[in-house]
């Protein structure tokens, strides 16, 4: 298990590293003068806050949107962030949530801390109010990112009209542990963490020039999966309009509270804590080394109030908020390589015994196809399409897949690998190669998001027709352009993996 997560954790790394690192700082609590007509002075709820102009995007950044949770505060639900006098200065980025130890050569030009809950607001300097906002939770397995990637590099996204709020929210075993000792908020604190981040929007956006009846919470990989989680939620009713998932599963295994409860007292006995002080007691460092396996169902928990019901289960009963949706993945979101330092390849043989090889070949074409996508698929593609297509009953929903990919990367792994259209969606910092193998495409992709953010339709003026996803229609990006298909051409592949997945036992991992 510890080494299953270590290789989630050094597949999310890729991610967070195609934005860049920007160094951190602790955030100074500093008289700030409140300047008449101001634009970078804001008063919110709990204070003053001084803002940055950078080449016409006003930033305000280290916001703090929670109490720091420290001391008695570790694993509760997240608390109102105490009031400043003055002023504070929002100039800076505060620090990430602490990481695993093992990552720790890879941060090494951040600041980390258990005292982390904070936001960064960003917005264009010339347009006007009632801005349209984009609350973006970042991805890293539940173990690892942080809000300032996609701040840092979002600027050419907020100058097409949008307010950009990203967010930190505690990873690991500090943001996700059940215990009989300790409240069952604690199962997911860090997804209470996105809760208060959301309902911190509401009560401030307004003060930054956004407007908080149109706001859209999106995400990718395991920000993805919590937006899932997040409009399964019978407690995020008003905190949102519209919603997007990036690449963010949809079938996998959500532990009861029972399960995470039982795994939480053996990982807290194997470290001598056997009650709520003692565990206050442990070193957050320590805590941070205890293993955390998405793929395993450890995160979310069904913790029966926050989350209630797996995802693919509450869309199919029609739980989830009725919002417009956006939802995909890229075309290989799993490469065939991680399956087995993920501890993925039991879980593969079950899907060829499920299907029978031959039929999946049949299905894909070729056995290399089968090799190269089969868990891709059966993980991140036809979960997509299963959650837009019981959502588009309810909603206006829009698939996409994303084939964009440089030569080198398609020689070297078959397809457009997990997370590679986040820069193309903030129209950030591409891989290279990029404009020569796909120019203009970071440009179209931006557009389409931006277009669903500021009117609940990714549809473009002029641009290829994005139609609804209800019927099984998508969206493909691809190197040349985008393209529609009314039926997908993966659909023969991907009703397989749905037999296959839906046939195949359960494995306890």
């Amino acid at each position: 298990m510890d080494r299953r997560r270590g290789a989630l954790a050094a597949a999310a790394v890729c991610l967070l590293l195609l934005g860049g690192c920007s160094s951190l700082i602790d955030q100074p609590v500093q008289p700030v003068p409140r300047v008449a007509g101001s634009a970078l002075v804001v008063e919110t709820d709990d204070g003053l806050l001084q803002g940055i102009d950078h080449e016409g995007v006003r930033s305000w950044r280290g916001i703090p949107f929670a109490a720091p949770p420290l001391g008695d505060l570790r694993w509760r639900a997240p608390q109102a962030a105490a009031p400043w006098e003055g002023g504070r200065d929002a100039t800076q980025f505060g620090a990430d949530c602490l990481h695993p130890p093992s990552l720790a050569s890879t941060l090494t030009s951040t600041l980390t801390s258990e005292d982390c809950l904070f936001l960064n607001v960003e917005r264009p300097a010339e347009v006007g109010e009632d801005l349209p906002v984009l609350v973006w939770i970042h991805g890293g397995g539940f173990v690892m990112g942080s809000g300032r990637t996609e701040a840092a590099d979002g600027e050419a996204f907020v100058r097409r009209g949008v307010l950009l709020v990203t967010l930190n929210y505690r990873l690991g075993r500090l943001g996700f542990l059940a215990h009989p000792a300790l409240d069952p908020e604690s199962a997911n604190a860090g997804l209470r963490d996105q809760v208060a981040a959301l309902e911190w929007v509401q009560d401030n956006i307004a003060d930054f020039g956004g407007d908080p009846d149109r706001v859209t919470v999106g995400g990718g990989s395991a920000g993805g999966l919590s937006v899932n989680a997040l409009m399964a939620s019978p407690t995020t009713d008003g905190l949102f309009a519209q919603a997007i998932s990036q690449s963010g599963l949809g079938r996998e295994p959500t532990q009861t509270f029972a399960q995470a409860t039982s795994e939480g007292r053996r990982l807290a006995t194997a470290a001598g804590a056997l009650d709520a002080a003692a565990l206050r007691s442990l070193d957050a460092a320590e805590v941070m080394t205890w293993p955390l396996d998405v793929f395993a169902g450890q995160v979310p928990v069904v913790d029966g109030t926050l989350v209630t019901a797996p995802v693919a289960q509450a869309f199919a009963a029609g739980q989830e908020q009725d919002v417009p949706f956006l939802v995909g993945s890229t075309d290989l979101d799993l490469e065939a390589d991680l399956l087995k330092p993920l501890g993925l390849d039991d879980e593969a043989r079950a899907l060829l015994r499920s299907a029978g090889e031959a039929s999946l070949v049949r299905a894909y074409a070729t056995p290399d196809a089968v090799r190269r996508h089969l868990m891709a698929d059966a993980i991140f593609t036809e979960p997509a399409r299963l959650l837009a297509t019981a959502h588009g009953r309810r909603a206006p929903t829009w698939r996409y897949r994303f084939e964009v990919v440089t030569a080198e990367a398609f020689a070297r792994v078959g397809g457009a690998p997990h997370a590679s259209e986040l820069p193309y969606v903030f129209d950030g910092v591409l891989p290279l190669g990029a404009q020569a193998d796909a120019p203009g495409m970071a440009a179209v992709v931006s557009d389409y998001w931006a277009s669903f953010v500021r009117t609940g339709d990714p549809n473009l003026v002029g641009g290829q027709t994005w139609p609804t996803a209800e019927d099984g229609a998508l969206l493909r990006l691809t190197n040349t352009g985008a393209v529609t298909e009314a039926v997908d051409p993966w659909q023969r592949r991907l009703d397989a993996v749905r037999r296959a997945v839906e046939g195949a036992p359960k494995l306890e991992r």
